[in-house]
């Protein structure tokens, strides 16, 4: 797997302008929490780090921090479902209700520790280290629910239709009522011993019969509104503690998951993984939470990251973003028959060079040197002659619109060059849109580590291919040709 990573990783820089996401600014804190959306207005976006609050009004563009925690934690925050600008911030000793003005709702008892808050049709549920708290929203009136051991912690609470769902450290308890509290997935003893714990629990957004389930182990799944439970195996996540679960309506077949060892896209059907880490520098990733339109934010221990791949405006311009700063099919063309010197300019330059042979014309020189000889008695004398020199010029006026030359050399040298100039092209554009396409794949499908080394390998070999067609002119002006 690291190799597959670090030959990945070769293949598509950090730097490159295709990723995924991007480091938010703004934020002082490194280590952040959580991140929480309005369902109402999803302008209005809080992120949390261990103890300050931060808050944006305009989809995350700038941040400004509003509250900072003095020896407490903060250890959930959300908004309400439906009162506009109403947000909930959870920390290890106190719930508070943040309006125009900051209401505190809940106060933890001596040493105990608020994990997780949840509300649901007018009720609020508080979950501790010491069990499950629960109070009508409008009265306030507190009391302990009975149905839980003061030993269970409490650490997750899910709200589904007629149903509260709890992840505890007894294993995975089903709230109908008040009075009828059921444990649907147990921690055997054995189990407990070796740690296993239930960290978080989800409700599938498409099926609510289906529910996932986190733990310190791996990944639990339900299909029967948690009647009966698995462990998923799957390549990639298969014993990781799992820290968050994030679901888009925009893709119907995915689950993703952020663990403490990077940030997965999980195929629900062939049940295999995809790690993404496109511009994510940070391990662990302690929230994945997405805006309505698809953005998706990253709460890392190096960060916030955002991302907008999954938005539906990005996919459809999808292939302008894979192209980004790369050169373009036209540009690769001109760049391979100029490197290959069969651009059709080669031919023109040909032809003009013909048309002006016309206007020189053809030179011969001559050297004339007569010798005479005169014999005396003793033949003694020998005469030589007057010495000229001559130079002749010959014109074929006919060559100016007609040079059998062209007929019998340029013309076959014409053919035979756009021959191969079709050959190289039908090459070229072969190669360029197979290598968008499997770039396209990489990026969007998941994938076992064996494939993906595959494809990845066959990426390397299509742009290799490019780089021999047009003398390395292709890196040179994309991004894989920029330093790392």
């Amino acid at each position: 797997m690291k190799f597959v990573l670090f030959f990945f990783l070769v293949v598509f820089p950090l730097n490159s302008a295709f990723s995924l996401f991007q480091l938010v600014e703004g934020i002082e804190d490194a280590q952040i929490k959580k991140t929480a959306i309005s369902f109402l207005d999803p302008a209005l976006i809080y992120v949390a780090s261990k103890n300050s609050l931060y808050k944006s009004q305009d989809k995350g563009e700038t941040f400004k921090k509003v509250s900072v925690f003095k020896d407490e934690e903060i250890q959930h925050i959300f908004f309400d479902s439906y009162l506009a600008n109403t947000f909930y911030a959870v920390t290890s000793r106190h719930l508070f209700k943040i309006t125009d003005k900051t209401e505190k709702l809940f106060t933890a008892v001596d040493e105990e520790l608020i994990y997780t808050v949840a509300k649901h049709k007018g009720r609020i549920y508080v979950g501790t280290s010491e069990g499950l708290y629960c109070a009508e929203e409008d009265i306030l009136n507190w009391r302990k629910l009975k149905g839980l051991k003061d030993e269970i912690s409490v650490y997750h609470i899910e709200p589904a239709k007629e149903k509260v769902y709890l992840a505890t450290s007894k294993g995975v308890y089903l709230l109908k009522s008040e009075d009828e509290i059921k444990r649907v997935f147990i921690i055997r003893e054995s189990e407990e011993e070796d740690g296993l714990i239930a960290d978080i629990i989800k409700v599938d957004i498409f099926d609510e019969k289906k529910v996932w389930l986190g733990t310190n182990r791996g990944l639990f799944g339900s299909s029967d509104a948690g009647g009966t439970w698995k462990k998923l195996y799957v390549e990639g996540i298969n014993n990781l503690p799992i820290c968050s679960f994030a679901q888009t309506k925009l893709e119907r077949k995915s689950l993703y998951v952020g663990t403490t060892k990077g940030f997965f896209r999980v195929n629900l059907e062939t049940k295999t993984s995809k790690q993404i880490f496109e511009g994510i520098y940070a391990g662990g990733i302690f929230w994945v939470e997405f805006s309505p339109k698809g953005e998706l934010y990253l709460s890392t221990s190096r960060g916030l990251f955002k991302g907008d791949y999954f938005t539906s405006s990005c996919q459809s311009k999808s292939l302008g973003v894979l192209i980004e700063q790369e050169p373009s099919i036209e540009e690769i063309q001109q760049a391979a028959l100029r490197y290959n010197e069969v651009h059709p300019d080669k031919i023109r330059k040909w032809r003009n060079a013909l048309k002006y042979r016309a206007l020189f014309p053809e030179v011969s020189l001559d050297f004339d040197k007569t010798i005479t000889t005169a014999l005396g008695v003793g033949h003694s004398r020998v005469q030589v002659g007057p010495q000229d020199w001559g130079i002749n010029l010959k014109w074929d006026v006919g060559d100016l619109i007609w040079n059998p030359s062209q007929a019998s050399s340029i013309d076959t040298r014409s053919k035979l060059n756009t021959q191969l100039r079709l050959d190289i092209l039908d090459e070229i554009n072969r190669v360029y849109f197979e290598r968008l396409r499997l770039k396209r794949e990489i990026f969007t499908s998941s994938f076992s580590d064996e494939e993906l080394f595959q494809k990845s390998l066959r990426l390397k070999e299509l742009t290799a291919i490019l780089n021999g067609y047009t003398g390395e002119y292709f890196s040179r002006c994309s991004n894989e040709g920029k330093p790392r």
